[in-house]
């Protein structure tokens, strides 16, 4: 599956690894040297004991991209499936960029200082580049992300952009995230296609159902393993 959801899964299949953006969602967008405060909304494992079950839980999704088109972006199909366009295409030439990455996502609160906080996708990246790497350890080691604010910093530009997650403590006040409407993340985040879909999706960005609303070409999908990372 492309989705994994859970610390011992996500472990699991990162140790393994090594080394779309849904037109109805806000995100997470910083520039070099910004930063902004942030309560992570979602737990990353359902043994957290601040694991909230309506909230449901963030989780690393394994996509291809159109190395030529950075907007082309699906998940890897090849466990679903059976078959997966992006798979096929690095197979090809492993070379060429089409070798499927894997992404975290999660709902945030966002406190910028310029408007009312306001809830958010943080989309990162897997690598010591992203703040993925230190909300595995730090869930593993404490138990919860979302029982604390949090400052999320971008440095850089480019291939050379860093982001950092510094800890900043729990509320003198209890936190009430039930108040807040989280986006679905399996709807608005990701992209699932059918085979037959995707090279015309990854080629021209359309689909069967392009016409319709973004939601009507995405299915929810859950699991637990990324075969074409490798």
């Amino acid at each position: 599956m492309a989705i994994v959801k859970g610390l011992r899964s996500i472990n699991s299949v990162l140790d393994k690894q090594g080394d779309s953006d849904g037109s109805k969602a806000r995100w997470v967008k910083l520039g070099d040297g910004e930063s902004v405060k942030i309560r992570f909304l979602q737990e990353l494992d359902p043994d957290s004991p601040d694991y909230n079950e309506k909230a449901g839980l963030g989780f690393i999704a394994a996509e291809h991209t159109n190395p030529k088109n950075y907007k082309s972006k699906a998940l890897c199909t090849s466990d679903d499936q059976g078959r997966c366009f992006g798979c096929e295409q690095h197979r090809k030439d492993y070379k060429a960029g089409w070798k499927a990455r894997s992404r975290l996502y999660i709902n945030v609160l966002v406190d910028d200082g310029k408007e009312d906080p306001y809830v958010a996708i943080l989309s990162q990246g897997t690598s010591g580049k992203s703040i993925t790497p230190t909300l595995i350890e730090y869930a593993g080691e404490m138990g919860s992300i979302s029982n604390l604010t949090w400052r999320l910093k971008r440095s850089g530009t480019g291939t050379s952009t860093e982001y950092v997650a510094i800890s900043l403590g729990q509320d003198k006040e209890k936190f009430d995230a039930s108040k807040y409407e989280l986006f679905e993340l399996e709807k608005v985040a990701v992209k699932e296609l059918t085979f037959e879909e995707q090279e015309k999706f990854y080629m021209f960005g359309e689909t069967e159902d392009s016409t319709e609303s973004s939601e009507g070409s995405i299915k929810p999908i859950g699991g637990n393993s990324f075969n074409c990372l490798k």
